[in-house]
This record gives C-alpha cells, structure tokens and sequence, in this order.
C-alpha cells in the first residue's frame, strides 16, 4: 500500500462542522487514485494533509508503511502539480524542471541527465530553453507534470490539473497524463469534480461527500453500477426509479415492469441509452417539462 488515511478528521478554526470526518482511504502502488467531489466536499483540504501543508487533529497518514502525519513537507519525497501549474516565469523549462533536483544538492551532470530524460519523455526537449510565457496552457502543464516526476516521488498529488485548459485539449492530455503516470508507474492521487476525467484517467475512484468516502469502486462501477442514489445523481444518472414490488424476474415501476436478475433493490438508475423496448407498440407516457440540445442527442426532462 503506497498511501493510506486513517480516520482522518480536520476542522478549519472558526468552523463549527468538521471538513474531513473519520476519513479512510488506501492507494495501491503504481495506481492512480481518483479522489471526486463537488465544491466543498473536503478533497482540497485532503490534499493539504497528505502533503503535509496542515496538520489533521485525528487521524493518522502512512506513505509506503512510513507514518508522515506530523512529518515536514520537504520530507515526503511528494510531487505536486498545482491547478496554476506555479512556474517560475524567470526561469527556462529546462531550469524550471531541474530545480527541485538543484535543491536537493545533486551534480550538475545529474540534473542535466534527469531534466532531459523527463523531458524526452513528455515531449518537451524542443522547448528547454523557452520560458513559460512562450508556452501554451497544455506546454506549460506538461513542465509542472515533469518537474513533479523528475526525482521519482513516493506519490504524486495532482490538484484538478487539467481544469484551466479548454475542452478539446484537456481530453488530450487526460490520454496523455494516464500514459504517462503508467509508463513510469507513478502512485497518484488525483483531485478532481469532474467526472469524465476522473473516470478516464484513475484505476480507482473514491466519491467523497461531507468530508468522507461515500462511495469507492472501480470507474465502470462507479459510472454504470453505483450502490448509492447520492453517487448515481453526482454521476449523472437522472433516471432513478422507485420500486413497488417484484415478481417474476421483474420488477414495477412508475414506467411499467423491468427485467432484472437478482435480488431485488428499492430503487433503480440507469442512463437513457441503457433504456431499450424490444417489443413493437411499447409506449411511454409522460410530459417533457425542457429540453437541452447538446449537439449529438437532445436532453429531455
């Protein structure tokens, strides 16, 4: 186990409710943890703990078996790829990459070695001696990626990395970014609120909610299969269903009867275009309160 958090609670001075509450999680080596969230769901304060910026008032975290709760920042051996990505505007790509090695009093020789393997690596050796003003939102995201690998961390926090960069291109480095993390077989935590991101880019994927995992699973069983109506709505699933009763292999709703396998649950969620009527003439009645054009199919409500 590469992190680990347990029973982990912080509260903020002058709060009254605590942001994070006993939370419990665990990171496999060479995984990439997906911690989701909405705004104010505790997984900004999550990362500040992990890398050391606060301390927590319970709780206890572990990097590689090492207890760290109470440990230095500069002691972890933590790479951190901020949202701003936080270069130094004075400083080259090259020199902006190597500096946390020059900090560490490595040899010259060293640094030079090391900056250019992750910038071969990245796809950045054409651009060493550009400064980061010269560079796109994604060039500029791929130096602060680099320069957070460089010295091979223990762990690397990505905090929403990918948020300031427009669409098209962040679907592209979320590609880029998991290959990556794969090929030099980095341990991840990666924060995010996006969903599509962190079911694209994580093995696994932790839904925190009032400041503990409400819900962690794979992302196809996150995304197709959550256990929770909580989970299933912050995934997007808007079809959700009460059930009056069962019999038969299926089971009444308010739309009529559905066949299912198993034991039969209170409620069922699933996406439009999961919904299939194999029989001709089957009708479904109701009133469209709205409707959103989004290009490839039209969202009715």
């Amino acid at each position: 186990m590469s992190l680990k958090l347990k029973n982990i609670s912080y509260r903020y001075p002058r709060e009254k409710k605590e942001t994070l509450h006993k939370l419990d999680l665990e990171v496999d080596e060479g995984s990439i943890y997906g911690l989701l969230g909405g705004s104010g769901s505790g997984k900004t304060t999550a990362l500040n703990l992990i890398a050391g910026f606060i301390d927590p008032q319970k709780g206890k975290i572990s990097i590689k078996g090492r207890d760290v709760t109470f440990e230095k920042v500069h002691k972890r051996n933590i790479g951190v790829v901020f949202q701003e990505y936080a270069l130094f505007p004075h400083m080259t790509v090259e020199a902006n990459i190597g500096f946390g090695l020059r900090t560490r009093n490595l040899r010259s020789s060293e640094v030079k070695r090391k900056t250019s393997d992750i910038m071969e690596l990245v796809g950045l050796s054409g651009y060493r001696r550009k400064y980061p003003s010269e560079l796109s939102g994604g060039e500029r995201q791929r130096v602060a990626l680099s320069r957070a690998l460089v010295y091979d961390p223990d762990l690397l926090l990505l905090d929403e990395p990918l948020s300031a960069l427009d669409a098209s291109l962040r679907e592209d480095l979320r590609k880029e970014l998991r290959s990556i993390l794969k090929r030099t077989g980095t341990t991840a935590l990666y924060v995010t609120h996006d969903q599509l991101e962190a079911i694209a880019v994580s093995d696994r994927i932790g839904y925190l909610k009032d400041g503990s995992i409400f819900e962690e699973g794979a992302p196809e069983d996150i995304y197709w299969r959550p256990e929770r109506t909580d989970t299933a709505q912050f995934m997007g699933i808007a079809n959700i269903l009460d059930v009056h009763g069962s019999s038969n292999g299926k089971l009444r709703t308010a739309i009529g009867d559905i066949e299912w396998e198993g034991e039969a649950p209170s409620r069922i969620g699933f996406r439009p275009e999961s919904l299939s009527t194999e029989k001709k003439g089957i009708r479904l009645s109701g009133r469209i309160g709205s409707e959103e054009y989004r290009g490839k199919e039209v969202q009715m409500d």
